[in-house]
């Protein structure tokens, strides 16, 4: 008799223990409840996501492995760090939409900006804009002063090499059979009282194989011709440089096609 009733308390202490390990302690209640209030994730929900991940780090092995939605939790925060890298991706596009617009309208550059550079990554901005979605194209900020901005550096880089062929010429009248080869030419590219001007300066071989710079120490407008700076060429041919904030070999920021202002030179 007490071998039986030794038996029936064995087998009741087993019950209990058995119900006990299919109860779900209060804390992975309280993770599952976070994880399920998530609901669609936002920009918005990152607070909720990193709180929900403490909560279910702080569980022991057991009441992790007891967590029914944790594979949502996992969703939730790969969907954030996709949108986040998104967003990223966007505020990146209209910080370099920005600094076009901004070189465009500005009435002085001697930071090293290249146009022909900023020019390349607009169009490629807009041709990544007609593929985004709705909110991608709500969100960055592709519009006609971009498109405007983008012509006007065009247009400052077409007549900036207009001006640099006359340069060119001008140099190679002054110094004749000395300048044999012109290897770089350098701008600074400015606008004062709705006149362009622009501030040179170029490298060139002798025929011994010598390089040497010379700078403008003056300004060359848009229009100015060839036999003028002839004319000044003390001013137009220095062979010591200019101030830094206006040596053009040092802050030039129009970056020039060379062979396109030599063709033009000719």
């Amino acid at each position: 008799m007490k071998k039986a009733f030794t038996l029936i308390l064995v087998f009741a202490l087993a019950l209990t223990l058995l119900a006990g390990c299919g109860k779900k302690s209060e804390a992975v209640k309280a993770v599952e409840a976070q994880i399920k209030a998530l609901g669609t994730i936002t920009l918005e929900s990152a607070d909720a996501v990193s709180e929900a991940q403490s909560a279910y780090a702080a569980l022991s092995e057991d009441e992790k492995k007891a967590v029914s939605n944790y594979d949502d939790l996992t969703k939730a925060a790969d969907a954030l760090q996709a949108l986040q890298t998104k967003i990223s991706s966007y505020d990146l596009m209209n910080s370099v939409i920005d600094s076009i617009i901004e070189a465009a309208n500005s009435t002085f550059s001697a930071d090293g900006t290249d146009y022909s550079e900023l020019i390349a990554e607009g169009e490629e901005i807009i041709e990544q804009y007609k593929e985004l979605d709705a909110e991608g194209k709500a969100y960055v900020k592709v519009n006609d002063d971009l498109t405007a901005a983008i012509e006007a550096l065009k247009n400052g880089v077409d007549r900036t090499t207009d001006s640099a062929a006359e340069y060119v010429k001008a140099f190679k009248s002054v110094f004749g059979e000395e300048a044999s080869e012109v290897t770089a030419v350098y701008c600074i590219k400015q606008v004062r009282d709705e006149t362009e001007y622009h501030i040179f300066a170029l490298s060139y071989k002798d025929a011994d194989g010598n390089e040497t710079t010379v700078y403008a120490n003056a300004r060359c407008s848009a229009n100015t011709t060839a036999q003028v700076i002839e004319e000044n060429a003390e001013a137009f041919f220095a062979k010591a440089p200019v101030s830094t904030d206006y040596n053009a070999a040092e802050n030039g920021n129009v970056a020039l096609d060379l062979a396109a202002v030599l063709a033009k030179a000719k």
